[in-house]
């Protein structure tokens, strides 16, 4: 479905390249964090379902852009920072842990994906709009598939008749946010990224 563009130029490693030190990518997790919070919170306040489920959160911007720029760091920061976020409707700890697998899903998949068959992050083909569009949608199916399996089998908060409600308000939401933002953010300050080589080619540098 999805073909290698060959653009493996802003992936590729020069042996003389510049490598950013471990203290930057971890500013960089920790400002991700805080923005994260911000953008889920305002979701979890404005447009809640319950238990840390919203039918728009931005924060999903955050874990699929930040996955992407900067891989593994990336990644750890969109799974911690919703702790914080689902905090703000009252979902219990535990169920901000059992939903660690999507937050995991969600940011992990657009990320592999655009390392994997070399995408550009910037977005200068309709192969690399595609391709987002695809990941967002497989990791946000995943991740709203296992919310309502947290929620009705696990932790048995919610009924069938609450599933679908559940189901539509996570995939949804991150859906119609991730189409609103990812796309301006990446398409705008990806530029910026890698001409401050700081974007992460592999998973760690």
């Amino acid at each position: 479905m999805i073909k290698d563009p060959g653009n493996k130029t802003i992936w590729s490693e020069s042996p003389d390249e510049k490598k950013r030190p471990v203290w930057f990518f971890l500013l960089m997790s920790l400002i991700l964090v805080v923005s994260g919070f911000i953008a889920g919170a305002f979701g979890s306040i404005s447009f809640s379902v319950g238990s840390g489920v919203n039918y728009f959160w931005p924060g999903i911007t955050i874990q699929q852009v930040g996955g992407i720029w900067f891989g593994a760091w990336g990644i750890l920061a969109g799974v911690v920072f919703p702790f914080f976020s689902n905090a703000v409707t009252g979902a219990p700890f535990a169920i901000s842990l059992a939903y660690l697998p999507a937050n995991f899903l969600q940011a992990f998949l657009p990320a592999y994906i655009f390392r994997r068959l070399k995408l550009d992050p910037r977005l200068e083909s309709g192969t690399d709009y595609l391709s987002l569009l695809f990941s967002m949608f497989v990791g946000n199916l995943l991740g709203a598939l296992w919310s309502v399996f947290v929620l009705l089998f696990l932790t048995d908060r919610i009924s069938w008749s609450e599933a679908g409600s559940y189901f539509f308000g996570w995939f949804g939401g991150n859906m119609s946010a991730g189409v609103v933002f990812n796309f301006v953010i990446l398409k705008s300050v990806s530029q910026l990224i890698v001409r401050a080589n700081a974007l992460v080619k592999k998973w760690w540098s």
